[in-house]
């Protein structure tokens, strides 16, 4: 487990290093990750420092490593993990915090580095930090250089003296992975695909901080009216029942608590209408947890069952207290097996959710550690698993039901071929399209069919 400070003792930016370790180590996910430490901290301000640092440094790591690999005479991958994740912290906040010092980010990250990792490896990052820190031109104006400017998520730069990132008529794909922080075969995958306009659109969407967005489980008008008497600053997003808050999460946790709206991203909002719940109705969500989209259905169904699964026993528990929200629905959750007969009886339900899992690609600013588990190879094999979902699925839908499957890919194979493999051993199901959704600033990315079987 490694050391573990006293309570008080260790700062956000110590927090963050520490996680980075560990997610270098084992690559657990940076929420779960979250948990422990933030408690720990008693400021907020610290602990709103704390999810900054460790969400921003992974979503951002290649280009910090493309930064730090222009000063260091050792690549990246080769140095001390220790002194990778102290100077990927502190760079972070040289780069994309202006309300941090220079000075007390280099400082923690030497102090940091000097007890993990000795005092000469320390002395090897304060002189790459410092060299940085120096090269950084911070009155920088004009037109974007792509070889020496780092893009930030509100459309400034950060320029450096010296050439930080490759050639963009001779390496676009190395280029923009760099800028972005992407990997590399994903953007040229893109490019060979959509073009330069488009791909660099969904990068930049990449590097966001997402917005927190409700879901009104009131009209949309009285939520607004609660925010307001609360003087929560907010904006309606694009789609009916989301809100986009300004400001903190903190703020949306009242109205989440006493049951007016849900956190949920505008795109995802989209799904659960499509199954068209009707009062009385008997509804799988086939790939449920955490249980957005579940809570969703049930404010829609009203009345009826709702049966909420998954293939993992450990998410269960998220989905078992949801059951606290539903006093008028037959609620059950059950663990089903990831592969063969499903444990129901056929044609049992009158609509069925397929939420498959993916490869996050629509969402790689919200899940930022998907980019960098992300293997060429598992683009085919999620699309043969979502194949196999939707098919074992559709064997549970009553005639005249319906069946709505979706993902938060950006890819084709993961949706529009998987409606299409569907559709050609089913003749006789009706099958489009509901929705293919390309990530921005006020939603993420995403697709939805819908499947109507007819006998």
């Amino acid at each position: 487990m490694g050391f573990r400070y006293k309570r008080g003792m260790a700062t956000a930016r110590d927090h963050a290093a520490d996680l980075l370790l560990r997610f270098e180590r084992d690559g657990t996910r940076i929420r779960e990750l979250l948990g422990d430490p933030r408690d720990r901290l008693a400021d907020p301000r610290e602990r709103s420092l704390l999810t900054e640092l460790a969400y921003g440094s992974v979503r951002r790591r290649g280009t910090l490593d493309a930064v730090l690999m222009s000063a260091s005479k050792r690549p990246v991958k080769r140095l001390n993990a220790a002194v990778r994740a102290a100077l990927r912290v502190a760079l972070y906040q040289l780069l994309f915090l202006d309300r941090i010092p220079d000075h007390a980010a280099v400082d923690h990250a030497v102090t940091w580095a000097r007890g993990k990792a000795g005092a000469k490896r320390a002395g090897y990052a304060n002189a790459v930090l410092r060299a940085l820190v120096r090269d950084r031109v911070d009155d920088a104006a004009g037109d974007a250089d792509l070889r020496r400017d780092v893009p930030r998520e509100d459309g400034t730069f950060i320029r450096f003296g010296r050439v930080v990132f490759a050639d963009p008529d001779r390496e676009p794909a190395r280029n923009l992975a760099g800028r972005y922080s992407a990997p590399e075969w994903l953007v040229r995958r893109w490019l060979e695909r959509w073009g330069s306009r488009r791909t660099e659109t969904v990068l930049r969407a990449g590097i966001t901080r997402p917005p927190v967005t409700l879901r009104a489980r009131v009209e949309r008008p009285v939520l607004g009216a609660i925010l307001k008497a609360r003087e929560t600053a907010f904006q309606e997003g694009p789609v009916a029942t989301s809100l986009l808050l300004h400001g903190s999460e903190g703020a949306a946790l009242a109205s989440v608590k006493s049951g007016e709206a849900a956190v949920q991203d505008a795109t995802s909002q989209r799904v659960a209408p499509l199954l068209e719940p009707v009062a009385g109705e008997r509804i799988l969500d086939l790939c449920a947890a955490p249980g957005g989209k579940t809570l969703h259905i049930a404010d829609l169904l009203k009345t009826g069952a709702l049966v909420a699964c998954d293939v993992d026993e450990a998410k269960l528990d998220d989905l078992r207290a949801l059951g606290q929200e539903m006093e008028s629905i037959e609620y059950e959750v059950l663990l089903v097996p990831p592969k063969g007969k499903l444990p129901f009886e056929k044609r049992s339900f009158d609509a069925v959710l397929v939420d498959a899992p993916c490869t996050n690609t629509g969402v790689l600013r919200r899940r930022v550690e998907a980019r960098w588990r992300l293997r060429v190879a598992d683009i085919p094999a999620l699309a043969k698993l979502q194949v196999d979902l939707v098919r074992r699925a559709l064997t549970l839908v009553k005639p005249g039901g319906r069946l709505v499957y979706s993902t938060c890919s950006l890819e084709e194979e993961e949706n529009e071929d998987v409606l299409g493999a569907v559709l050609a051993k089913h003749p006789t199901l009706e099958g489009n399209t509901a929705f293919r959704a390309w990530p921005g600033r006020e939603l993420d990315g995403g697709y939805a069919a819908v499947i109507r079987v007819s006998e």
